[in-house]
């Protein structure tokens, strides 16, 4: 009578760990898509930060052409504040959009400053 019952219970733990392997695959599989699909938005952004270096950049080669300083906070509020907006609508804190944009502004400014020291040179 117990063999009877093993027979049964064995083929119910075999299938139930063919559902386990199964389940975890499924999950590495999701797992492993989403990493991907960061692993292609951190180059967008990586190259997108890349364009707006550029455009930094170029905007710097017009102030000195100008006599226009590096820094211009008004204009640097207008987009924070745009970006805290963006960010707010795309469930982003604004904490993360403040310190994100410091670090991109603080960024464009060192590039901006370097293209003016090498005009000096």
């Amino acid at each position: 009578m117990s063999r009877n019952l093993f027979i049964p219970f064995s083929i119910v733990l075999l299938l139930t760990a063919g559902k386990v392997s199964a389940q975890d695959k499924s999950n590495k599989d999701t797992l492993t898509y989403y990493r991907t699909q960061i692993d292609t938005l951190d180059k967008q952004i990586v190259d997108l930060l890349g364009q707006r270096m550029a455009a930094a950049r170029a905007i710097g080669i017009y102030k000195m052409d100008h006599k226009i300083g590096v820094v211009q906070s008004a204009r640097f509020e207008e987009v924070l504040l745009n970006a805290i907006k963006r960010g707010n609508q795309r469930r982003l804190s604004e904490e993360f959009i403040r310190a994100l944009y410091n670090d991109i502004h603080k960024e464009s400014v060192t590039q901006q400053e370097q293209l003016r020291q090498k005009n000096k040179d």
